[in-house]
């Protein structure tokens, strides 16, 4: 809930900011007719982005915080430059530039995103407050040279100093989709963003989007089609550069803050929030177009209204479907039924719920459209085991580990399979090898101490439980383990402490007041 609230937040501060930026913008040189009206598109700007249901995913999606506080802090070093380009003052003029500059280190601290802003901001000065004059960018291409000098060394900084292109170029190495191959699947997919802005059906929302890849400029065909519309549409914007300057700038961000996901770096083809920044003046020019066209005041104001409307309840939709794991991939497995990861996942939300049963055919489907899935076979592993079917949940587990050797929930579910079958000697292996990975991990230390246990070796067995109590001193299960094995070993009062403690963390624990019970009677004075 305060991950969500804290989102939330940002997102609603956003959207003020977008109002302030709104209203800067709408009094520069360039834009001077929009004026009087600037005030109101502002606000009809600031509410249609706040309610687009594509932004759902920017900010239930608690990771995707990255998204939205680069936003913030991006937006708000524009909105800083704004203000210092109409400020009056020296010191006024010198405070604002300064605080755009710390806003625009901390939005790179954020996201990589954040990269382009020099070019924004010094479009946003070109088009605008110069009004696209030539003999301005003649005299400032030393400047423009430092933006590209600037954005060279933001590069080389998140690519850690390494050779930026060697580094891009090397996650193409292992084979599967090539980088030219990702860049022709983006242009159709950059199209598909640009439709999800204007309708954005919750039909049509996914965490996980099923693309497929283009082999070809004509395979499919749509990639040539969405090549040459998006060429069409950035000629577009320079051809009416000087008539539509707002237009123009809209093409050019919303393209323009797309190009660091969707072109050549290898990440997931494509999600919903890479939308949240590119989206901001599309949304100013669709108001700003409202208005122009509908003359009445009060006409433009009940479409804007009805909007709004129309986009608030579509969030509110989407965002029932944010509100369970489950119904969520349940959606994205009904859009993405050939995607592996969809089952994966709703198999283990399910698996979380204690809904073994219904968890194995989904996780058993991933393995099938994807069988080299470690995370899938893990899943379906420890679901098989947890449904008595121990043989085969072993085998899913091996491949797993095989798959991901660095797995150590795999080692350490691996560990309790064996542990199950009586094979303790390969229990304790896999338990150990858990450790290694992740010595501070509870659960293997109090599975460790268990498969020792059962080797006879109660000492060591005490002290992994002692591990699991020292790494987490509220597992009431490995005091309890722990009480078992100091009782075993004839250390009566130290077991009662034991047991005490369980029960103490876990009042309703029957097992540890069960022994806490046998280790006071044991040492009860006996009758004459």
């Amino acid at each position: 809930v305060g991950y969500r609230f804290v989102n939330i937040l940002i997102h609603i501060i956003n959207g003020y900011l977008i109002y302030l930026l709104a209203r800067f913008t709408l009094r520069t040189p360039a834009l001077r007719s929009y004026r009087e009206q600037a005030g109101t598109i502002a606000c009809g700007t600031a509410i249609l982005w706040l309610v687009h249901p594509l932004h759902t995913q920017s900010v239930v999606y608690i990771v995707q915080r990255m998204t939205s506080l680069t936003t913030l802090f991006y937006l708000l070093a524009m909105v800083f430059y704004a203000d210092a380009r109409f400020s009056t003052t020296a010191t006024r003029k010198h405070t604002r530039f300064a605080l755009c500059t710390v806003s625009g280190l901390l939005a790179l601290g954020t996201k990589e995103i954040a990269a382009t802003l020099p070019l924004f901001i010094f479009l946003y000065e070109w088009f605008f407050f110069q009004e696209l004059k030539r003999d301005w960018l003649r005299r400032r291409l030393p400047a423009l040279a430092g933006v590209c000098v600037a954005f060279g060394v933001i590069v080389l900084i998140f690519s850690g100093f390494e050779n930026p292109i060697k580094r891009i170029f090397a996650a193409y190495a292992g084979g599967g989709l090539t980088a030219w191959q990702r860049v022709m699947t983006e242009f159709r997919v950059v199209v598909f963003y640009l439709s999800l802005l204007f309708w954005p059906a919750p039909s049509r929302l996914n965490l996980d989007h099923d693309v497929a890849v283009s082999l070809a400029l004509f395979d499919p065909a749509t990639t040539l089609i969405s090549l040459l519309f998006l060429a069409g549409l950035f000629a577009t914007a320079l051809l009416t550069a000087r008539r539509e300057p707002l237009a123009s700038y809209a093409i050019l961000w919303f393209l323009g803050n797309l190009v660091i996901e969707s072109s050549v770096v290898r990440l997931e083809l494509i999600f919903d929030h890479r939308t949240y920044l590119p989206s901001v003046f599309p949304a100013m020019v669709l108001v700003s177009l409202v208005f122009r066209f509908l003359k009445q005041k009060w006409a433009a104001i009940a479409l804007l209204a009805a909007l709004a409307a129309g986009g608030s309840f579509w969030t509110w939709q989407r965002g029932l479907v944010w509100a369970d794991e489950v119904v969520l991939w349940r959606d994205c497995l009904e859009k993405s039924p050939l995607k592996p990861r969809p089952y994966n996942n709703l198999g283990s939300a399910l698996s979380k719920k204690g809904r073994f049963e219904e968890a194995a055919p989904y996780l058993a489907r991933a393995v099938e459209l994807k069988p080299d899935y470690d995370d899938a076979r893990y899943n379906l592993g420890y679901v098989l085991v947890r449904l008595g079917q121990v043989d085969a949940g072993v085998r899913e587990l091996l491949e797993a580990v095989r798959l991901a050797p660095r797995n150590y929930m795999a080692h350490n579910n691996l560990g309790v399979a064996y542990l199950l079958q009586e094979n303790y000697p390969d229990a304790v292996r896999h338990l150990q090898e858990a450790l290694r990975l992740n010595p501070d991990f509870e659960a293997a230390h109090n599975n460790l101490g268990v498969a020792l246990k059962n080797q006879g070796d109660l000492a060591g067995a005490a002290h992994q439980f002692s591990e699991a109590i020292r790494v987490n001193p509220n597992y009431a299960e490995a005091w309890n383990n722990l009480g078992v094995s100091l009782k075993e070993q004839g250390r009566l009062k130290e077991a009662e402490d034991s047991f005490r403690r369980a029960l103490h963390i876990s009042p309703n624990y029957a097992a540890a007041r069960r022994n806490l019970e046998e280790a006071e009677r044991a040492q009860a004075p006996k009758p004459n």
